[in-house]
């Protein structure tokens, strides 16, 4: 199939793919980070994933790249047990022809989040990651309690 759009645009043929289910399969792995199938089915074996550091997207250096999925898995081996992921919204499209997802976390009585942008290959798997962490708070609120990110007040319920 030929990738229109750029490469791992998510057009394939014409045809958009939607982004969601490549997100929730991504979270899906993220908990259970031990399950190598799971990550399988949620980024090709050549994926790149860009860590950044917490803060602001636009301003945010890159903390740790990973190639492939193997470096992936041993990103995942270092998640402690216990953490939760979820999306925390709809996907959007990027103007590049990525797209981009909120995501929130909890771990234990920790609850945080931040933002997915990814690129897919033609078969809907993410070929290429960016995790932008949310800038840490110095007080955190209660699960559920308004608070701002990206400049829009909101919660994630709770």
């Amino acid at each position: 199939m030929a990738v229109r759009g750029g490469p791992c645009s998510g057009i394939v043929g014409g045809v958009t793919i939607d982004p969601a289910p490549a997100f929730q399969r991504f979270a899906d792995a993220l908990n259970r980070p031990r399950d190598p199938a799971l990550l399988r089915a949620a980024v090709t074996d050549d994926v790149r994933l860009d860590r950044h550091a917490p803060g602001e997207r636009a301003t945010a250096p890159v903390a740790e790249s990973f190639a492939g999925v193997a470096e992936v898995e041993r990103w995942f081996a270092r998640m402690p047990g216990g953490v939760q992921f979820a999306l925390a919204g709809a996907a959007w499209a990027e103007p590049d022809g990525g797209s981009g997802v909120e995501y929130a976390y909890d771990a234990g009585d920790f609850h945080h989040g931040g933002i997915w942008i990814a690129r897919l290959a033609g078969d809907g798997r993410i070929a290429r990651l960016a995790h932008h962490p949310f800038a840490l708070r110095d007080a955190p609120g209660p699960p559920g309690a308004p608070h701002a990110h990206g400049g829009s007040g909101h919660t994630h319920g709770g």
